[in-house]
């Protein structure tokens, strides 16, 4: 298994047939133009289902024109660059990269350790500028998401054998980790902005750092009210009380203070 997602070709139509050749066409093309020819051999198809997918959920009806397959002098019938095609790209960049990093020099033959020291070398622009356009996000959802995914696996690992509880509490530790995205890029947003990193706001092109942490205040609040509804739907067994206090009114007090001076209590147990 090599990781290839396939149409299965003896149920397939004609017209199936033709919609797929041209998206893997585009995709090729796109690769090829973005990120330059040598990219091109990335291609896993793993990045056409996704722009299939991409462009069907969000109704793109993408055109085909006549255009120049990459590495022939042959024309052929492609879908143009669309959302859909333009990520399916960065995804086989990406994970073509992550692929050369999967396994080490010492369990290969001469011949394909030497290949892939060759795809490090002329790959490494290609990765790089594949990282930038996705550091270049200015959704905010999209930006935060990284984050939102480590907690969320984090979280749902503590949930029983029970789906609904599982579904629950990633959906809890995705809002956390959104939270704490959000208002640490804000916190850091002058500092950032000097030194050249990736922030979300300082792309969003907001007016100082007071904007920032009222913008991500904001989305912060709107995060944490999702997620006390989901939290208060969850079966506590036991100390409920304690993580009643701890979510529904120590995240808020965090993103909002509920009182001025609060966080300087300092009780100590006897």
């Amino acid at each position: 298994m090599k990781g290839r997602m396939k149409p299965y070709l003896p149920e397939l139509t004609i017209r199936d047939y033709n919609i797929y050749l041209q998206y893997l066409r585009g995709v090729r093309r796109q690769l090829y133009t973005e990120f330059g020819w040598y990219s091109c051999h990335l291609l896993r198809y793993n990045g056409v289902v996704f722009a299939i997918l991409s462009d069907s959920l969000a109704g793109r009806t993408a055109t085909c024109q006549r255009r120049r397959v990459p590495g022939t002098l042959c024309w052929r019938r492609m879908m143009c660059q669309t959302q859909g095609i333009r990520q399916a790209a960065q995804v086989e960049v990406l994970l073509g990269w992550h692929n050369l990093q999967d396994r080490r020099p010492d369990e290969l033959r001469p011949a394909k350790r030497l290949r892939r020291a060759l795809d490090r070398v002329l790959l490494r622009r290609a990765y790089e500028r594949a990282v930038q356009m996705n550091l270049n996000a200015k959704n905010y959802n999209l930006a935060a998401e990284p984050m939102s995914n480590v907690y969320g696996a984090l979280y749902s690992t503590l949930a029983t054998d029970d789906p609904n509880q599982r579904k629950s509490m990633r959906y809890i530790g995705s809002s956390i980790g959104r939270i704490f995205y959000l208002m640490d890029k804000a916190e850091r947003f002058e500092a950032d902005k000097c030194s050249g990193r990736y922030n979300v706001f300082v792309v969003n092109d907001l007016m100082g750092q007071a904007s920032a942490v009222e913008n991500a205040r904001r989305q912060a609040l709107a995060a944490a009210n999702d997620l006390m509804r989901v939290y208060s739907m969850l079966d506590v067994k036991l100390n409920r009380s304690l993580l009643d206090n701890i979510m529904l009114l120590g995240l808020h007090h965090a993103v909002e203070p509920l009182e001025v001076g609060a966080e300087q209590e300092n009780w100590e147990i006897p």
